[in-house]
This record gives C-alpha cells, structure tokens and sequence, in this order.
C-alpha cells in the first residue's frame, strides 16, 4: 500500500506537492505523515512518547525531527502528559 504524503484534498497544487515530496521521503516519513494526517480529527497530534509507542521503534524519533525540520511538521503549542507525568510537546502538522 502506498501511502503518500498529506495534501488538502479542495487543492490541486497541494496534492502536486503531496506527490512531488513523496518521491523524496522514506517509507518511515510517508507513515509519520500519514499518522499525523489522521491525527487532524483524533487525537489532535502526537507526542514523541506516542510515536515511539505506535512504530514500536525509537527510530521514530529522528523522522519527526526531519519533518519538523523540512517544515511539514510544527509544535502544536500543546503539552500532554507521558506515563511519567512529564510534559511533552504534541507535534502536529504544518
């Protein structure tokens, strides 16, 4: 299944975009922003500690960090709780 990188469905040059970028991206990219496309409605992001629980794997991790760096993902300006009752940050898309 491919999964390509998220687009607004109403815009013809964000889906270029979407398909330009995708080429681009690793398979663990396409996934992390098709996680955070789904995130839009629920629940609304992700904090690393999810990521990592949902992948399964820490190597998670640098891809958000890649992302957020490239300017597909951004600091929501929200905090959750980890099991450890710390803060952390919910990254959400762009």
């Amino acid at each position: 299944m491919e999964i390509a990188a998220p687009f607004q469905k109403h815009s013809t040059t964000s889906k270029e975009a979407a398909r330009a970028v995708a080429g681009r991206l690793g398979r663990m990219e396409r996934e992390v922003l098709a996680l955070f496309d789904y995130a839009k409605k629920y629940p609304p992001g992700w904090t690393d500690a999810e990521l990592i629980e949902r992948f399964g794997t820490q190597s998670v991790r640098p891809r958000r960090i890649f992302l957020t760096a490239i300017g597909k993902l951004r600091d929501s300006g929200t905090t959750r709780k980890t099991r450890t009752g710390r803060n952390a940050t919910v990254w959400a898309l762009a």
